[in-house]
C-alpha cells in the first residue's frame, strides 16, 4: 500500500499524528509512505499538486483546510484511492485564549473547507472518542487513533538534581490551565522549602511569582520541538512529580492524554484533572492521582513529596502505564483502518500499486 502523508508543516502534532505513527507503518512489509508539507496556516501556500498524489492507494491529509486546495483533495480520489482526513483538536470549539489558533479557524473559509474536505473524506482519524463524537457530525467514518509514544521514551536515562521539582510543560495556549495550580504550587513551594518548581516551554514564571516564592526556586526550560529533536524532547522532561491541569470546556473534552503519558516515560508520578482525557489513562493513587476538587491539587503533591517511597513506586507505575502506548504495539491499528477502506472494493477492482 502506498501511502501519501501530507502533514502540517511539521510541529508536536505533525509528528505524534503522522511521522511517529507512519513511519512505524512503514517499517512493516506492504507500507509505504511518503510525506509532504502542506501548512495549516492561511500565509503557508498549498504545495500539494494534482500531480503529486496520483499513484497512492492513501491520501492523509493532516489539518487540511484551504479553500484553494479543495478541488486538489477532490481530485485525488479515484475508483483506486481513498482520502483520509486526520484531526487532532476539535478546531470548532477553539476557545479565545488560544488566540493564533482561535483566529485561524474562526475564519469562515478555514472552518468551510475544514468541514468540506472531513466530509468528503472516505475516513476522519482522530484521537479520542469524543473528539470523533464531533466529527461524526460530518462524516459517518470515523477511527479513534490514539496518540502513541516511542519505545526508547521509556529508556531514556535521568540523572539525580540536587534538588527535587515539581513541573508543568506546555505552550502559550494553556495559560487557563496552568491558572488552575498557580495557587496550589505557591503554597506547595511554602510547605516543603527544600522543593522547587520547574517550568517547560512556555516561561509562565512570573504567573507563579509572589507570596514569598523566591525567583531562584523556579527554573524554566525552553522549549524544545518534538518533531525536530525528539530525544532531547523527552530529556528535557525532569523533574519528579508532573502537573497536568485541564480547564473544562468543550474543546479540551477532546483533548488526549500524552502529556500525561510523555510524564509517565520518564518515571514521573502524574497529578492531573479528573476528566476524561485522563481519567482514561490514569489509575487513581497507581501512578497517579485524579483531582476531582481544589484542595486536592496541594494534597497530593504533599503526599508525593513527603515520601520517596510511594513517589518512586507511582514513577515506576506510570513508566508501566507509558509503555502501554507505544507505537511499537499500536501501529497496527493504522494498518487496519487504511486497509479497511478497501475491503468494499467491487468485482475486478484493485488497488493501485
Amino acid at each position: 500500500m502506498k501511502i501519501f502523508a501530507g502533514h502540517d508543516g511539521g510541529s508536536g502534532c505533525s509528528w505524534y499524528r503522522m511521522t511517529l505513527c507512519l513511519e512505524e507503518l512503514a517499517k512493516h512489509e506492504g507500507f509505504e509512505v511518503v510525506f509532504a508539507d502542506a501548512g495549516d496556516s492561511v500565509s503557508h501556500k498549498p504545495i500539494i499538486t494534482a500531480e503529486m498524489l496520483r499513484g497512492y492507494d492513501v491520501i492523509v491529509g493532516q489539518r487540511w483546510n484551504k479553500h484553494d486546495g479543495m478541488s486538489v483533495w477532490r481530485g485525488a480520489r479515484t475508483p483506486f484511492s481513498r482520502l483520509v482526513f486526520e484531526t487532532d483538536d476539535d478546531v470548532f470549539s477553539i476557545t479565545a485564549d488560544n488566540w493564533p489558533a482561535y483566529k485561524h479557524f474562526g475564519r469562515p473559509d478555514v472552518r468551510d473547507a475544514v468541514e468540506h474536505m472531513a466530509a468528503t473524506a472516505d475516513l476522519v482519524t482522530v484521537t479520542t472518542e469524543p473528539l470523533a463524537a464531533v466529527m461524526r457530525e460530518l462524516n459517518p467514518s470515523v477511527a479513534v487513533l490514539p496518540n502513541c509514544i516511542p519505545g526508547w521514551a521509556c529508556s531514556l536515562p535521568r540523572e539525580p538534581a540536587p534538588r527535587p521539582r515539581v513541573g508543568w510543560m506546555g505552550g502559550a495556549s494553556h495559560g487557563v490551565d496552568v491558572g488552575i495550580v498557580v495557587e496550589p504550587v505557591r503554597r506547595f513551594l511554602k510547605r516543603f522549602p527544600g522543593w522547587d518548581l520547574q517550568i517547560n516551554a512556555t516561561d509562565y514564571r512570573q504567573t507563579f511569582a509572589g507570596s514569598g516564592v523566591p525567583g531562584d526556586r523556579m527554573t524554566h526550560v525552553r522549549w524544545v520541538q518534538v518533531n525536530a529533536e525528539p530525544e532531547k524532547f523527552y530529556s528535557s522532561i525532569d523533574f519528579d512529580i508532573g502537573l497536568c491541569p485541564l480547564w473544562p470546556t468543550t474543546f479540551s473534552r477532546s483533548k488526549s492524554a500524552i502529556k500525561a503519558i510523555e510524564y509517565g516515560a520518564r518515571g514521573i508520578p502524574v497529578i492531573a484533572t479528573d476528566c476524561p482525557a485522563y481519567s482514561g489513562v490514569i489509575t487513581h493513587g497507581v501512578d497517579g492521582f485524579l483531582v476531582k476538587a481544589e484542595h486536592e491539587w496541594l494534597k497530593y503533591m504533599s503526599e508525593l513529596a513527603g515520601d520517596d517511597e510511594l513517589r518512586a513506586k507511582m514513577g515506576e507505575a506510570a513508566r508501566d502505564m507509558a509503555r502501554r502506548h507505544l507505537i511499537e504495539d499500536h501501529w497496527t491499528k493504522w494498518r487496519d483502518a487504511y486497509t479497511g477502506l478497501f475491503r468494499r472494493l467491487q468485482p475486478g477492482q484493485r488497488m493501485v500499486s
